[in-house]
């Protein structure tokens, strides 16, 4: 537009008067180039949208055609879904494998048959697989050679749907121990029912009819473990009365029992004095409630009954320990009276390889409160787990057990600085794994900066030289530069002579107060887990 007709064009826009017709005239001749531009642009885009209309259309049978080929290919494949199946490396794998998968499987649980949870036991699951885990599932017998029965109360409005149910029950365990063969069998029995409700609603003669069954394979059990309220049971009763002609196999027993009372059905059964029976493990609130043949056991395992607090008494557990013979593995909970409860009969136990022991006292006791540990000789012990709350002095027990190369240990109040725990260390050459934890968790932050330095470095020889994995819980305190030196000490260039280098540590940092010492501290311990080393903070 040239400069008249713009002069022309601003003056009319700022009145409202018409333009004349010279007016009009220049102004529609200013307007010709643009409209000829105009026409330009517009047989452009309509060149544009009928070349985009164009591919549209090549898009819209390209994606046909796309749709056809897929389906084609669909078509193919599945015509070679067999082929597939055919070549799958799960048909490469040797059956006897599979088999120890299957057993692999089952091993860290023991199945389940409940009267009221759905839950598929694992062999059942195994066998669901495919046709071929279903054979090799049900040619297994030994993942069939274990049962948890788990007996509860359940609810049918007739007769007729509580026979139903346990008829069910009875059917699948008798075919689940058929698949067993003639494997030695573990039953385990989770009674949880209400025998008042029970017999109320006719359940317990279907009950018993459930055990009758379970009762019927007991010259093929191995492994016995009862569960069971506090009130004796009928089935409790009865496997009680078991002898040695009944259960020829049976080595393992497992009662947790909530039942208080002696009964002489109990006291005078001979279960627990067959010739074959190498474990115990008891749970009840009373250890006169059964007479047991303790010379003949390999393993020991006592403990209070769930809901008891009536701990073993010490003395019991002196006589009981005395009386065998040959035990490998003991788990026991002891009950300690004040100091001047002390013996002086020994305990010797020359086959223990594994201890576990949980100390209390009936009434608040003072430091050096006397110990089961005091009696107890194992020269080649192993493992050895302590439970206690009150200060002990380890030292002469470590004298007489110096193998025990995996220890879990508490430290005391009174021992801030692990002085005490190092003096107790220094009997333990063989050591390879430590968990070391406070006796009470409201303890007092403790100094640990002598204690992790003597790991690495000592005017007395390295502490603990074989110890490989270490782990320490509760409030400790310790320097940035006692940390380096002992994840350094037994690792890398500067590793001490004649030490096992670490495998797997877990240090306990909230004891830190100091932000900034925590941080750096942090720090290392993941610089040194970057670096390969098996390390974790707490």
């Amino acid at each position: 537009m040239d400069q008249a007709a713009l002069s022309i064009l601003q003056t009319l826009l700022k009145t409202n008067r018409p333009p004349t017709d010279q007016e009009t005239a220049i102004i529609r001749e200013s307007m010709a180039p643009t409209n000829a531009e105009l026409k330009s642009l517009e047989a452009h885009i309509s060149e544009t949208m009928a070349r985009i209309e164009e591919l549209e259309s090549q898009v819209e049978q390209a994606e046909s055609k796309l749709q056809r080929l897929r389906e084609e290919e669909a078509a193919i494949l599945e015509t070679f879904d067999n082929h597939r199946r055919v070549f799958s490396p799960f048909r490469n794998i040797p059956e006897d494998i599979l088999r120890e998968i299957c057993i692999a499987v089952v091993a860290d649980s023991v199945p389940a048959l409940s009267s009221r949870h759905q839950t598929i036991p694992l062999p059942y699951v195994l066998s669901q697989i495919c046709s071929g885990m279903r054979h090799i599932a049900l040619t297994t017998p030994i993942i069939w050679a274990s049962m948890h029965v788990k007996i509860y109360p359940i609810s049918f409005n007739s007769l007729a749907g509580y026979e139903r149910a346990y008829s069910a029950l009875v059917l699948k365990a008798n075919t689940w121990f058929e698949r067993a063969g003639g494997l030695g069998l573990t039953v385990s029995i989770e009674d949880h029912s209400d025998p008042y409700e029970m017999s109320a609603h006719s359940q317990s003669a279907l009950w018993e009819s459930l055990f009758d069954t379970l009762l019927s394979y007991s010259t093929r059990w191995k492994v016995l473990q009862i569960d069971t309220g506090n009130i004796l049971s009928a089935p409790m009763v009865r496997i009680a009365a078991l002898t040695a002609v009944e259960v020829p196999l049976l080595q393992s027993v497992s009662f947790s029992l909530d039942y208080v009372l002696s009964d002489p059905l109990l006291r005078h059964s001979v279960l627990l004095q067959i010739p074959t029976l190498r474990c115990v493990k008891l749970e009840i609130c009373n250890m006169e409630m059964f007479t047991v043949d303790w010379a003949n056991l390999t393993s020991v395992t006592l403990h209070p009954s769930p809901h008891s607090r009536n701990w073993i008494p010490k003395s019991d557990v002196k006589i009981i320990l005395q009386q065998t013979k040959c035990l490998i593995f003991c788990d026991i909970t002891v009950g300690l009276g004040g100091l001047e409860e002390h013996y002086t009969d020994n305990i010797s136990l020359p086959f223990l390889k594994t201890l576990i022991v949980d100390e209390r006292t009936f009434i608040p006791a003072k430091p050096g409160a006397p110990s089961i540990l005091d009696l107890i000789t194992a020269p080649i012990l192993e493992i050895f787990d302590m439970r206690r709350q009150e200060f002990f002095d380890f030292a002469d027990f470590f004298k007489r057990s110096t193998r025990i190369s995996k220890l879990s240990l508490p430290y005391f109040d009174e021992d801030q600085s692990f002085t005490d725990t190092m003096r107790f260390l220094s009997h333990c050459p063989s050591l390879t794994e430590l968990s070391l934890w406070p006796c009470k968790w409201s303890m007092d932050t403790s100094d640990a900066d002598k204690f992790l330095r003597a790991f690495v470095e000592s005017d007395a020889g390295v502490m603990c030289p074989c110890l490989q994995d270490f782990s320490i819980a509760g409030k400790i305190d310790f320097s940035f530069q006692t940390l380096r030196l002992f994840l350094e000490g037994r690792q890398g260039d500067i590793a001490a002579q004649n030490v096992m280098p670490w495998k797997k540590l877990v240090i306990d940092i909230r004891g830190i107060r100091d932000t900034e010492k925590r941080r750096q501290v942090s720090n290392l311990v993941s610089q040194k887990k970057a670096a390969g080393l098996n390390i974790r903070e707490k």
